[in-house]
């Protein structure tokens, strides 16, 4: 018949030697409970299921009554047997059950427990724990390996002075280094406090050459930037301004820059504009020294705004001039202009139109037949961009 094995519960046969799954004994040493038919170990005495107690085992006869034709007799003989040797009427006596003693010493013995399993259980939970204070010492060194990287990298000094306050008890090498980093932030700091107190440009780019890593940089490199654009916008030159944009791409000022840039381009004489001016004031006193009327008119606007103080003059006011200038007594008269007195200033005054005030000094040599004469004037003029006087007045200096 199969049960269940009492130890381990697998299904095995009552009458294998022992259990093939935990190998506990099982043939003669299980019983069945009469009361709530569970399995269980004879040696327990009683049922661990409803604690009835296990029914009595009957002691082996010495001699087993036979037949008359010498076979064993069977129980229903023996019982008949039993039966007819006693007296009429009397009722048949039965079998006694397990002393009261016995029962109640039955009853107070514990089940029985497989010591086998229980130093097993012991065992696993001890591997079980040991695995798992191996791994849980494993990641706090693994933590603090990460963070003492993490904190030789930072250049705050919050972060190292964190690090030595939750390892305390850390590497002797780790603990070093950190204590080295931060003292070495620490004089990096009393550096910045002098370069920012300069307000040096060299000196806050000698402290960024000498700590790259520190967190000051970005703001000296913030400070260095102003620097430059102030003194590129103190020159107002293209030449600085340019300068500025090549040395911070990514500077603060970089559209300022290009706008003053811009600004600059529309009101700075370029060469091209002097060449224009110069060679029209040379065709102005040819014209005046050859006394060719039709040629000075032409150097000059329709409406003259200003000449020689007459507001709104025109082409006729300016041969009248050159009439009077260029009196009868004088035999010959030559212009010279001194090329390095030439100033020269552009100023928008439309889009696309400008107008150039220009000042230079120029000199007269006169004969007046024997007789010469040198004068020296100074002359202040405007020139439309169209290349026409449109101002022009002479201060005599001798």
């Amino acid at each position: 018949m199969i049960i269940k094995c009492p130890e381990c519960g697998h299904s095995v046969s009552e009458r294998a030697p022992i259990c093939p799954h935990c190998g506990v004994e099982i043939s003669g040493k299980t019983t069945r409970c009469s009361h709530c038919g569970e399995i269980y170990f004879i040696s327990d005495g009683v049922c661990p299921s409803c604690h009835q107690a296990a029914a009595p085992v009957s002691s082996p006869r010495a001699v087993t009554p036979a037949s008359s034709s010498g076979s064993p007799l069977t129980s229903a003989a023996v019982s008949t047997a039993a039966s007819s040797a006693r007296p009429a009427g009397q009722p048949a006596t039965p079998t006694p059950s397990t002393p009261p003693a016995q029962q109640q010493s039955s009853h107070d013995q514990p089940p029985k427990r497989s010591h086998a399993a229980l130093i097993a259980s012991f065992v696993f939970a001890c591997v079980v724990l040991a695995t798992l204070f191996y791994f849980y010492q494993r990641s706090q060194r693994d933590k603090e390996t990460e963070d003492y990287e993490f904190a030789m990298r930072s250049t705050d000094e919050e972060v190292l002075k964190s690090y030595l306050n939750r390892y305390g008890d850390t590497s002797a090498e780790h603990r070093d280094s950190i204590e080295y980093r931060l003292l070495a932030l620490q004089k990096g700091d009393e550096e910045w406090q002098n370069a920012i107190l300069s307000n040096s440009r060299s000196a806050l780019q000698r402290y960024i050459d000498q700590h790259p890593e520190s967190v000051h940089c970005r703001e000296a490199e913030n400070i260095i930037d102003s620097l430059d654009w102030i003194a590129a916008q103190k020159s107002n030159s293209e030449e600085a301004l340019r300068t500025y944009l090549s040395q911070h791409a990514n500077g603060r000022y970089i559209d300022e820059a290009s706008v003053l840039i811009e600004k600059l381009r529309l009101t700075t004489v370029q060469p091209g504009e002097k060449d224009m001016i110069t060679s029209l004031f040379r065709k102005f006193f040819q014209s005046v020294s050859s006394r060719d009327e039709a040629s000075l008119v032409s150097t000059m606007s329709m409406v003259i705004d200003n000449f020689l103080g007459k507001s709104n003059a025109t082409g006729s006011d300016v041969v009248t001039f050159l009439n009077k200038f260029y009196k009868d007594d004088i035999s010959k008269m030559i212009w010279h202009i001194e090329p390095s007195s030439y100033k020269i200033t552009k100023t928008e005054v439309a889009e696309d139109e400008f107008r150039y005030e220009v000042t230079f000094t120029a000199r007269q040599d006169v004969e007046r037949g024997a007789e010469s004469e040198v004068h020296t004037y100074r002359v202040n003029a405007h020139v439309t961009n169209d290349g026409c006087i449109s101002s022009f007045n002479l201060t005599k200096l001798n």
